[in-house]
């Protein structure tokens, strides 16, 4: 069985017994008479490889043997966050993620939080702040340490989209400032130090930023992709805005051939580096970087800027 905050599971052997398992250590569940397509769904899922998983997760909601009702959410969960995973680079696509996940966060099942959490994201994505503060706050409600904080620094960018600096600045702080035990929590304190980075390079105050990003990268867990990407996506930033263009494309190039499957910021990288290759004498370089920018996301908002910018 499982609900929102846990899940039980069966050991088999001479004795049974039960397991019971907070849903947020839960990283995927194997259904019993689930089809053998789901976890290479999972895997596909889990390379950033969302339209060929939301692919094999359909296929496994057919083939399924499964009559736990439990299992079929899980799959329906699958299509939903990679829907929404795409969607964060491709905007037209963000109506069916919300109408996705807004169907599922109601249900009694552990990846409610996580559902609300990527609501949010797409909401901050839509520009509406009211929906986006409503589903970061619901997630801070969550029973764990490692959401609570996650919560503040979704928060924290609340405020820095609209502009609030030093309320953003504040968030980010008490959750850099935190003591953490455990990979996850770990991972938030070092979102917060990324966070305080993005602060000082709003704030014109590019070579702090930069000393603060250096730090994220040379401590932050290699399997956190989207850390990784957005602190090499910054360290780009900070490097451009000091007027060294060769570094800055090596950092935006971290991100193109490393962290690709973090898409929203993937897609903001080929945006820099279509700009900077003539800079630095590869105009060729920035041509293929514009066209693969406008092959692999032609909805993003990125694409369209570097289209409206000739």
């Amino acid at each position: 069985m499982c609900s929102s905050d846990l899940v039980v599971v069966k050991s088999k052997g001479a004795k049974e017994e039960t397991v019971t398992i907070p849903a947020n250590e839960v990283v995927s569940i194997a259904w019993t008479g689930e089809a053998p397509e789901a976890g290479l769904a999972r895997s596909d899922d889990n390379a950033g490889r969302y339209a060929k998983a939301i692919e094999g997760y359909q296929k496994s909601i057919s083939g399924s043997k499964s009559t736990n009702p439990a299992a079929k959410s899980d799959l329906e969960f699958g299509i939903a966050r990679a829907t929404a995973k795409l969607a964060l680079a491709d905007p037209e696509q963000i109506p069916a993620a919300v109408k996705l996940l807004e169907d599922f966060k109601g249900r009694d099942h552990y990846r409610h939080f996580e559902a609300v959490d990527l609501l949010g994201e797409l909401y901050l994505a839509q520009k509406d702040l009211v929906k986006a503060t409503s589903a970061f706050e619901a997630y801070g409600r969550a029973p764990w340490k490692d959401c609570k904080l996650k919560s503040k620094v979704q928060l924290a960018r609340l405020k820095l989209v609209d502009g609030k600096l030093d309320d953003a600045l504040q968030l980010y702080e008490a959750v850099a400032g935190e003591t953490a035990e455990g990979a996850a929590e770990v991972a938030q304190k070092q979102e917060g130090q990324l966070g305080k980075a993005r602060v000082l390079l709003a704030r014109q105050k590019p070579a702090e930023a930069l000393a603060l990003l250096n730090e994220v990268i040379a401590a932050a867990d290699p399997d956190e992709v989207a850390l990784h990407a957005e602190a090499f996506l910054r360290q780009g930033d900070c490097l451009r805005e000091l007027g060294k263009d060769k570094d800055a494309v090596l950092a935006y190039l971290r991100v193109d051939t490393l962290f690709a499957s973090a898409k929203a910021q993937h897609a903001e990288a080929l945006y820099q580096l279509a700009k900077l290759w003539g800079k630095v004498g590869r105009p060729e370089r920035g041509d293929e970087t514009r066209d693969r920018l406008s092959e692999t996301y032609p909805n993003s908002e990125w694409t369209a800027k570097l289209k409206s910018a000739g």
